[in-house]
């Protein structure tokens, strides 16, 4: 496949938030009502957001901290409930992966009526949103460098009732529009700070191997890959430096337009069970698999040398050492066992690994056995 689209316009940096803003009030000037959903701890209230705050001041707001990470089906029906009574006309997500994913959940599903967790989860897993039209637009804003939400077109919910992971995709939940301000990511943890990283790492990664890569997608890639593989061992001792923040913000949303076309493949799919199962930070069960299934997929690269040099290795085993690397210096286990996976829970992490639209997207097939094998490896 040799085509490449993505229509989110991108704003970087503070210097464009003014021009962002005016772009918005030009945008939107027929927007009455307005829901702003943050990650809360008063973000809203950093000074560099001010020109958006004040376009959207003039206009009706509800304003809601969504301070879940990895969102459920309850969570999207509670959260449906407390904006039901007002018609927003505009989403404005100021947050990380999980705050967009709500964005784009309630844009989907604003018109649709449900009246508990199951009709929700129906009207996911059976895909009836895509049946509404139109869908709200939103505008991602996001504080964390990783996830590359605000430039996809779809969001996971997650559903521990029934251990499964739901994508909600369509092309129009693109965002409209986005704005990145690495100044609103200096505040974050630093084991979010890593485990996004290694999350956008994986994201660049797996859209160059996909069997939906394309020549402008592995570009993305490998510019992503390589600004993460050289900042990310230095943000142990300068985890305040702004300049460092910036290369992973541009890493992040580099890779998010690469993998906006391909999607992920096996090492998302593995990293599902893993997080729901054992709570492992989303992007660090993506990368334990990384170099395991890139030696499984070798042979089908496109140019492998190149991905190789982006990581600076001169084959998979130091793509392995430096994801080891990183561990051990952010003092990450890097074992599933640490992480209380047993023998049995390796069986049960394989049979929920295969998630349509992901393993499928993956080069070359990987059979129940030599997952079990990959993750063994890892205990």
């Amino acid at each position: 496949m040799n085509q490449y689209h993505n229509p989110v316009a991108i704003s970087f940096g503070a210097a464009s938030a003014a021009s962002f803003a005016e772009k918005l009030q030009k945008s939107y000037a027929h927007v009455s009502r307005v829901l702003i959903l943050t990650r809360g701890g008063e973000v809203e209230k950093n000074g560099i957001l001010q020109p958006v705050l004040d376009m959207l001041g003039h206009k009706e707001i509800l304003q809601l901290e969504v301070t879940l990470y990895n969102p459920n089906v309850a969570d999207i029906y509670n959260l449906k409930g407390q904006v039901a009574s007002f018609d927003y006309q505009l989403i404005v997500a100021i947050g990380g992966g999980s705050v967009m994913d709500v964005a784009k959940v309630l844009s989907a599903l604003q018109r649709m009526k449900v009246h508990s967790v199951a009709e929700v989860r129906e009207a996911i897993a059976s895909e009836r949103y895509r049946e509404e039209y139109p869908y709200t637009p939103w505008i991602g804003i996001p504080t964390t460098s990783g996830t590359g939400s605000e430039v996809t077109c779809w969001a996971t919910v997650w559903d521990e009732e029934c251990n499964s992971k739901y994508s909600v995709s369509d092309a129009r939940l693109y965002a409209s529009d986005a704005l990145i301000l690495p100044e609103l990511t200096v505040t974050m943890p630093l084991r979010l700070s890593i485990a996004t990283a290694l999350d956008a790492m994986c994201h660049a990664t797996e859209a160059y191997w996909s069997i939906h890569t394309n020549p402008i997608t592995r570009v993305y890639a490998l510019q992503a890959i390589e600004r993460i593989r050289i900042t990310l061992p230095l943000l142990l001792e300068q985890p305040d430096q702004l300049a460092l923040r910036e290369q992973l913000s541009l890493a992040s949303v580099l890779a998010g337009l690469a993998f906006s076309n391909t999607r992920t493949t096996a090492c998302h799919s593995i990293s599902y069970p893993l997080t729901m199962l054992y709570g492992i930070d989303h992007g660090i069960a993506a990368s334990m698999t990384l170099a395991s299934v890139m030696r499984h997929n070798y042979d089908a690269l496109i140019e492998p040398d190149k991905l190789l040099s982006a990581y600076g290795a001169a084959d998979v085993d130091e793509v392995g050492l430096w994801v080891k690397r990183i561990y051990e210096t952010y003092g990450l286990p890097g074992q599933l066992g640490s992480y209380g996976v047993t023998d049995e829970g390796i069986r049960k992490v394989v049979s929920l690994s295969y998630t349509k639209g992901r393993m499928d997207n993956n080069p070359v097939e990987i059979t129940a056995e030599q997952l079990e094998q990959m993750l063994v490896s890892l205990m």
